[in-house]
């Protein structure tokens, strides 16, 4: 397995963990960014370490403005609930960037070693 391989699962293990982490404790959250600060500061593979954890996360962050969005739908449709969203489509479109940055991490640490050899 290369070097950018095993770095891109650590990248992605690790920031499954620290988000998990997050969402049971809003206290762990300065302490997760700063090791994940950290860890890509240190890390000999960054874009790979970065891509793992970006293109892991980024759907549950989509998954979580969706279901965000249908309890609000379902809220708004009850006879004495009203819910209003806005920037929906602002932070969708954050979120594919996230994501899509991610995979242009993950893409940069698997050719880079071809490209240096050229």
């Amino acid at each position: 397995m290369s070097s950018w391989v095993r770095w891109w699962l650590f990248g992605a293990f690790a920031a499954c963990g620290l988000l998990y982490a997050t969402t049971r404790s809003t206290l762990v959250f300065p302490l997760a960014i700063i090791v994940l600060v950290v860890l890509v500061m240190r890390s000999p593979e960054r874009a790979a370490l970065g891509g793992g954890g970006m293109v892991v996360t980024g759907p549950w962050f989509l998954y979580q403005l969706r279901a965000a969005v249908e309890r609000c739908a379902e809220m708004d449709r009850s006879p004495s609930g009203s819910c209003e969203i806005y920037g929906v489509e602002e932070q969708g479109f954050a979120m594919i960037l996230y994501v899509l940055v991610g995979l242009g991490l993950t893409a940069y640490a698997a050719l880079r070693p071809r490209l240096t050899r050229a």
